[in-house]
C-alpha cells in the first residue's frame, strides 16, 4: 500500500519553478477574486444573472449538477472520510476530515458575520436562517480536495480538483442557491485557508511539534479547544460541526495508542465495515436526533462527538473484535 509522508514543501511540485508558478497563480486567484468582490459587488448580486442560468435546469443536466453539488456536501465528506479511515489510509482521511470541519467551521463563521440572504427564486427553497456569503460548498471544495490533491501528488487528480472546484461552485449558482459573489467569496476565503493551513502543517512536521505534546495533553485539548470555540461562536452548526471534531479528534489519538488497527483487508471484509460503520454513524447522528437535539446546544455537540468517537475509535475496534481488521 503507498505510503503518504506528512506535509511537507514543495506541495504542488517538485521543480522549483513549477511550485513557484502555482502559489503565484492560487495567490492570483484569491486576489482577482477579491478584487471582483470589491469593484462589482452590486453585479455580483445579481438576481438576474442567477435566474437566467436557471434554464440549465433541465433532465439530465440537473442531475449532473446535483452531482457535483453533492460532492461539496458535508454527508458526503462525512462517508468519504469514513470510508477513508475505515479502509484506506486512516492519517488522510483524519487529516482530511480535519481540515473540512476546519473549514467549514471558518466558512459558518464569516457567513453568520456577514448574514447576506440567499438569492429569492421561484421553486427554489432555502434552510431557515442559512447565509448565502461565502458558498460554503466551494470554499470548502477547495479547501478539502486541495489539501486530498497535495498529499496524493498525482496529475489526474489535480485535474479532477480543478473541474470539481469549478463545477461544484458553478453548481451551486445554476440551481439556484448562491449569488456569483457567494462563489467568488469561496476562492477568496478557501484559496488562503487551504495555503495557510498547508504552511503550517509543514511547520509542525518539520519541527516536529506534535510529537513534543504527551497523550494526556492531546486528549484534553482535543476536547476543551472544540468546547470553546463552540460555546462563543455564533450560529447553530458551530456546535455540531466542532463536537464531531472533537470526538473524531480525542478517538484518533486514543486509536493509534491503543487500537492501532490496520486498513487493508480482504474486499468482502471492507464491504462489511464500511455498510457496518456507516448504518451505526447515521444511526448515531439520525437516530439521536430526538433524544440530543441540536436545538439544544450541548447536547447536539454530544451527539456529534459521538459520532466523532465512532468512526475513529469505535469502528476500528469493533472491526479488530469481529477480524475483520488485524491490529498492526
Amino acid at each position: 500500500m503507498k505510503k503518504y509522508p506528512p506535509v511537507k514543501k514543495p506541495f504542488f511540485s517538485e521543480d522549483p519553478g513549477r511550485e513557484l508558478f502555482w502559489i503565484k497563480f492560487l495567490l492570483a486567484v484569491t486576489v482577482v477574486s477579491a478584487a471582483i468582490l470589491i469593484i462589482a459587488w452590486p453585479q455580483t448580486r445579481s438576481v438576474e444573472f442567477v435566474a437566467a442560468l436557471q434554464q440549465w435546469r433541465i433532465a439530465p443536466v440537473e442531475i449532473i449538477f446535483r452531482f457535483f453539488t453533492f460532492l461539496g456536501d458535508d454527508e458526503f465528506f462525512m462517508i468519504f472520510f469514513s470510508v477513508m479511515l475505515w479502509c484506506v489510509n486512516k492519517t488522510i482521511g483524519f487529516w482530511g476530515a480535519f481540515v473540512l470541519l476546519t473549514s467549514a467551521t471558518y466558512s459558518n463563521l464569516i457567513k453568520d458575520i456577514s448574514m447576506l440572504e440567499r438569492p429569492p427564486l421561484e421553486g427554489v427553497s432555502h434552510p431557515e436562517g442559512s447565509y448565502a456569503f461565502p458558498s460554503g460548498h466551494t470554499l470548502t471544495a477547495v479547501t478539502v480536495w486541495g489539501y486530498l490533491a497535495v498529499r496524493v501528488k498525482n496529475k489526474f487528480f489535480w485535474i479532477w480538483v480543478f473541474a470539481a472546484v469549478i463545477l461544484i461552485g458553478f453548481s451551486r449558482m445554476v440551481l439556484g442557491y448562491h449569488y456569483l459573489g457567494d462563489v467568488l467569496g469561496g476562492l477568496a476565503f478557501g484559496i488562503p485557508f487551504l495555503l495557510f493551513f498547508l504552511w503550517a502543517s509543514s511547520k509542525f512536521a518539520e519541527k516536529g511539534w506534535i510529537g513534543k505534546f504527551a497523550t494526556p495533553v492531546l486528549l484534553v485539548l482535543s476536547l476543551v479547544v472544540p468546547i470553546i470555540l463552540a460555546a462563543v461562536l455564533p450560529g447553530s452548526d458551530p456546535p455540531k460541526i466542532l463536537g464531531y471534531l472533537a470526538g473524531a479528534s480525542f478517538g484518533y489519538i486514543v486509536e493509534k495508542e491503543r487500537i492501532r488497527s490496520v486498513v487493508r483487508g480482504a474486499f468482502p471484509a471492507q464491504i462489511l465495515k464500511v455498510l457496518l460503520g456507516l448504518a451505526v454513524l447515521f444511526g448515531i447522528i439520525i437516530g439521536l436526533g430526538g433524544l440530543l437535539p441540536s436545538a439544544v446546544t450541548p447536547l447536539g455537540f454530544i451527539r456529534y462527538a459521538l459520532g466523532g468517537v465512532w468512526v475513529t475509535l469505535g469502528a476500528p475496534a469493533l472491526f479488530v473484535y469481529l477480524r475483520l481488521s488485524v491490529k498492526e
